[in-house]
């Protein structure tokens, strides 16, 4: 294989890299720092930011600064469920409207995804791919985990959405429904995929993400062992793919670092492009690429690599 001749390697690596450092392929917005649920996998209870939605003005500027420019992908969500903003069918309308070509993927816990907006957004095509998060196939299992969400609820508008897209003879959305493997759910995959795969268009099985390494390690089996002994040694391929930008215009180094310890700029001062090709994102890259993590405190103890592992930019360091 081609990863493997140490020539081809590096002007593969390096094509990439310099493609890669000319504008994000991919922008992550919270348009809302706010979730309706307390999930047990999930660092909220560490939050020290403010909770709150984007400003129109600040989510404008970043929409108006990636026209005409080489973007592929928005994820119109970061550490919020993007339904708990009352004008989320704005961003959607905003984004169609002004990027008209950029695949727009929400992910949510469905709780709050009422027939209203499922109708708005199926019968407008506001979205490429909606992922519904959905970490159980019974009420005892998801209550314990997505604690605060509503299991019937949740299933009842995530078929109304199925439904609705079928009856509409709609392609778009791809509808997504995703279980993360740990402890506590372990016991229910087999049952989740069988049951989803029957109604949404994929079913996603993810391993456990330690944010940072600030919640306790529930993977289980080997994904458990490379967690825990695990470590990067190459750079990770966020910095080179995607912009995070906060509520409050405030674009970071990663989607894991959710308290935004390591900033860039905000886009209220500086343009999307400045701040991808800007000196401290680049101080970031060069830390990654020297395997200096221990320099850059969001990442000393982050087991993203158990995701990157394997993958083609993993190979090409290697």
């Amino acid at each position: 294989m081609f990863t493997s001749i140490p020539v081809v390697k590096k002007i593969i690596r390096n094509y990439l890299k310099n493609k890669y450092e000319k504008f994000p392929k991919l922008i992550s917005i919270e348009i809302t720092s706010a979730c309706n649920a307390k999930c047990v996998m999930c660092p909220r209870d560490q939050l020290t930011r403010k909770i709150q939605h984007m400003p129109l003005e600040v989510f404008d500027k970043i929409i108006y600064d990636c026209k005409d420019r080489p973007l592929k992908k928005i994820n119109l969500f970061w550490f919020g469920d993007p339904l708990c903003n009352p004008n989320v069918i704005y961003y959607l309308e905003k984004i169609r409207k002004e990027l008209p070509k950029i695949k727009i993927y929400v992910s949510t816990n469905a709780e709050l995804l009422d027939q209203n907006k499922s109708d708005e957004i199926i019968k407008r095509n506001l979205i490429d791919v909606i992922n519904f998060d959905i970490d159980g196939i019974n009420k005892e299992t998801y209550e314990k985990i997505r604690i605060g969400v509503d299991f019937e609820r949740v299933f009842k508008n995530v078929h109304y959405f199925i439904d609705k897209r079928r009856r509409l003879h709609n392609k778009k959305p791809q509808i997504r429904a995703t279980i993360i493997k740990m402890n506590g759910t372990a016991n229910e995959i087999d049952e989740f995929k069988s049951y989803w795969s029957k109604h949404v268009d994929k079913v996603d099985v993810n391993d456990y993400n330690t944010w940072l390494g600030n919640k306790e390690d529930n993977n289980i089996g080997s994904a458990l062992e490379k967690s825990q002994h695990g470590c990067f040694k190459y750079p990770c391929i966020h910095p080179w793919t995607e912009l995070v930008f906060s509520a409050d215009g405030i674009a970071g180094l990663c989607c894991l670092d959710y308290n935004l310890t390591a900033r860039l700029g905000s886009v209220l001062d500086k343009s999307v492009e400045e701040i991808w090709k800007g000196k401290a994102l680049d101080k970031y890259r060069q830390r990654m690429i020297n395997l200096e993590y221990e320099k850059i405190n969001c990442c000393k103890r982050c087991n993203a690599y158990i995701y990157q592992d394997g993958k083609t930019w993993a190979k090409l360091w290697g």
